[in-house]
């Protein structure tokens, strides 16, 4: 159900969805850790919806929060640092200090804006402002005056009458993801940022290959992402952190030459790799464990082929885990012509806010 949420801002976004002068919403909150799941939606005028769930036992409660209380909330929202906070400038690690996913949908100048925080790590540098929104949560509860039952109540603290719905995988066009979404690359402990989930229509026939590669080690992680245009283009992005450090982050990108592009587009013609076919991980999860993890879509002519290989994918002894649809050797050539053609090239460095997890070139 959370995932409606997100259909619903994005189709009331992409739709150009104007909302009355008098909508009643201010604020959705949703926030997740090791000791539970709450989330409520609060009113202009105070009036909220709660639902809180610790270990299964879910608790539905509604009231009104004091003047007082509001015009803190408000105030952290309209006059602080999530007042132009934009998704782009929120800034996951690779390795995590704690799980601790707060979403912040927040609905102003006729819109709803969406922010989603994955990590501790990224919510620290806005604590100030995010503190009174998860405080409210838990002072909500004192100002209850009427509780409901679970099958009366519960509706995931979403706005009633939803407009509009488009298909959750459907990925909007080459823009920042700003929305939450499942995602089919799903973060342990200490793995990285959540990626965004293959597209679920084929490739533009621009689009040569998209890849987005994963490392975990013991006290270290690197992720990278590269995408080729069927003209050579390419962009290429590369993070390495180390436990206890910063991100190190690196952003390109270039052109190879019309004979690599042929070298290319013959790596991936490969019988090897075009005829493995991809299988979905139960609930759509992909877990990465310690090891490595390889994730392409690879433009064919009959739409776009998706692959998840991994260093797992011959460990019977993790049979509860997804381990992809084949050993990640069988892409070594492709990595070998990626990593001598472009992650080692001579190419143009762009600034660490370009970072968009390689959904377009300009």
């Amino acid at each position: 159900m959370r995932g409606l949420l997100a259909a619903f801002l994005f189709a009331s976004s992409a739709l150009g969805q104007a909302y009355p002068p008098n909508y009643p919403y201010l604020l959705r909150l949703d926030h997740s850790n090791f000791e539970g799941h709450s989330c409520a939606l609060l009113q202009n005028t105070g009036a909220f919806h709660l639902e809180v769930d610790s270990g299964g036992d879910v608790k539905v409660f509604e009231g009104t929060v004091p003047g007082n209380r509001l015009g803190e909330i408000e105030a952290a929202l309209y006059r602080g640092a999530l007042a132009n906070l934009s998704q782009a400038e929120i800034q996951e690690p690779l390795i995590r200090t704690k799980h601790d996913e707060l979403q912040v949908t927040v609905f102003g100048d006729g819109a709803w804006r969406d922010l989603y925080f994955q990590s501790s790590d990224s919510q620290a540098p806005f604590k100030q402002s995010l503190q009174p929104l998860i405080g409210s949560l838990d002072h909500m509860r004192k100002f209850a005056n009427r509780e409901l039952s679970e099958e009366a109540g519960k509706n995931n603290c979403l706005p009633p009458k939803v407009i509009a719905l488009r298909t959750r995988d459907v990925q909007p066009p080459s823009q920042p993801i700003s929305l939450k979404t499942t995602r089919r690359i799903l973060s342990a402990d200490r793995t990285p940022q959540a990626r965004p989930s293959p597209p679920a229509t084929p490739l533009p026939i621009s689009t040569l290959l998209r890849m987005y590669f994963f490392e975990n080690k013991t006290s270290s992680a690197h992720e990278s992402c590269a995408l080729v245009a069927g003209d050579g283009r390419y962009r290429f992005e590369d993070r390495t952190q180390k436990a206890g450090k910063p991100v190190e982050m690196r952003i390109t990108q270039g052109e190879i030459t019309g004979e690599q592009l042929q070298q290319l587009s013959s790596i991936l013609s490969d019988p090897a790799i075009e005829k493995m076919k991809h299988r979905e991980p139960a609930g759509a999860r992909i877990v990465p464990m310690l090891g490595d993890m390889l994730q392409l879509s690879i433009w064919r002519r009959n739409g776009s082929q998706e692959l998840v290989l991994s260093s797992a994918y011959k460990r019977p002894g993790m049979p509860s885990f997804y381990r992809g649809d084949g050993d990640i050797h069988e892409a070594d050539r492709l990595r070998k012509f990626l990593a001598e053609k472009i992650q080692n090239a001579d190419a143009e460095h762009l600034k660490e806010n370009a970072r968009n997890s390689c959904t377009g070139i300009r």
